[in-house]
This record gives structure tokens, sequence and C-alpha cells, in this order.
């Protein structure tokens, strides 16, 4: 016991550079931001028998027309995964939470969006270089959110204070169901200048059932509720060609 013990907080070390190394290769290679974070947490203890990985104080910070903002800053990112998987080329993540997350969203006078930092796609790799890094995920969720949104040229702007939302599902499968719960203290909506919602308190709980082979996303809820005013939904999206 005393041998396991030692080596629980002995590993966390072992592993954090390997830890480290891979959070900010698979950042930068996939996206045109700044992305900074103070420190990296990992512990054997938090999420038992599961590793936990946390980036401390993350911040996301657009370029060029946007290298004033900051896209999203988050007190914490905290993953559990599976200890082994560390060994393979798959990356068993169980879960991730964003604690204290705060996200400005801005389309600016160009129609430029500032969250569009997706480097695109430019190289054909074969079907054993795509598989070098795979992520598997089973639940996320975000506590106690700040969400702003600005649409200047749609005349159109938002905020949501404390946002709790989680979901759950097998993200691996083609074809699952992800069970969510949403809730908000407060909401505000305007659009030409005309604001539709003033801190209306809202709550969402509904299953979406993903189709990832068509792109398509089914929901059926009787439980949406902006303040005392209760609706339910039925339908879908879908994405069509590009």
């Amino acid at each position: 016991l005393l041998v396991l013990l030692v080596l629980a907080f002995i590993l966390p070390f072992i592993f954090k550079d390997k830890i480290t190394g891979i959070a900010k290769t698979e950042i930068n290679k996939s996206i045109n931001a700044k992305v900074d974070f103070k420190d990296v947490n990992i512990s054997l203890f938090r999420h038992f028998p599961r590793l936990a990985v946390g980036l401390e104080q993350l911040e996301v910070v657009g370029i060029e027309d946007f290298s004033k903002d900051t896209l999203i800053s988050a007190k914490r990112i905290d993953v559990a995964l599976n200890l082994m998987s560390l060994f393979g080329n798959k990356m068993n993540i169980y879960s991730i939470t964003v604690d204290e997350p705060r996200i400005h969203a801005i389309v600016n006078k160009e129609g430029k969006a500032n969250w569009d930092i997706t480097k695109p796609d430019t190289t054909t790799t074969t079907a054993e270089e795509s598989s070098a890094f795979n992520m598997s995920l089973n639940k996320y969720a975000i506590n106690n959110g700040y969400i702003s949104y600005n649409d200047i040229p749609g005349d159109m702007s938002a905020e949501i204070f404390n946002l709790n939302h989680s979901g759950s599902g097998d993200f691996t499968s083609d074809l699952f169901t992800l069970a969510t719960k949403t809730s908000a203290d407060a909401v505000n909506f305007t659009y030409t200048k005309i604001p539709y919602l003033v801190n209306a308190k809202a709550a969402l709980d509904a299953d979406i059932q993903v189709d990832n082979k068509q792109s398509k996303y089914t929901f059926k809820t009787d439980d949406v509720a902006l303040n005392d005013l209760k609706l339910s939904t039925e339908g879908y999206f879908q994405f069509v060609n590009d």
C-alpha cells in the first residue's frame, strides 16, 4: 500500500512534461491564435482511479484584427483520462470540465468572426498517419460560465451569466444520444436596438440524437423555461453539402 501511495505521488511528475507537450503541440497545430496557460496540475487523487490533468488559467487571444481581444479565458480546464492511454496513440479522455470560462464572441464590421481560428487542413494524409493521435470522450461540463456575443453587421448582441451546462454520451459512435442539462441565471438578447430578453432566467434539459454520418441532430424536449414561460420543442438540424 505504501509503494502504491508513493507511486501515486510520483507518477504525475513523471508524465507532466509529456502531457504538457501533447497539450501545447495539439493546440498549436489546430488553431490560429495565441494560447497560454499558467500551469499544468496533475493528480491521481482528484478523479481516482483516472488521472486528472488541469490547465490552470487558460487564455486564448486572437491575432490580426482580433489581437487585442481575448476569445476565451478559463480558471481551469480539468481533464480526467485513462493513465494507460498515455502509452498508446489513443488518448482515452473520460471527462472535460471547464470552470469559470469567459467567452467573448465578436463579429466585426467586416463580417469576420473572432472564433474562426481553426487552421485549414491542407495536407493529404494516409489512414495510418491520420490515426497518430486520437481521442475519445464520455462527458463534459461548463461551470459558472459567462458568454458575450456582439455581431456588429447584424446589429445583434447577447449576454449569458452564470451558465452551467453538461453533456454525456458515447462520442466515439456514429449514432448516439447526447443528454444535456443547461441553466443560466440571466440571459440578455438585443436585436436592432430592441431588447427581447432582459435578465431572463433560463433552463433547458434536452436529449439530442447525434447522427455523425448524416450530420443530423434531432431533439425533442418538454422542458424549456424562460422565467415562467414554459416551452416544448421538437425538430432537427442538418448540415447539407458543405
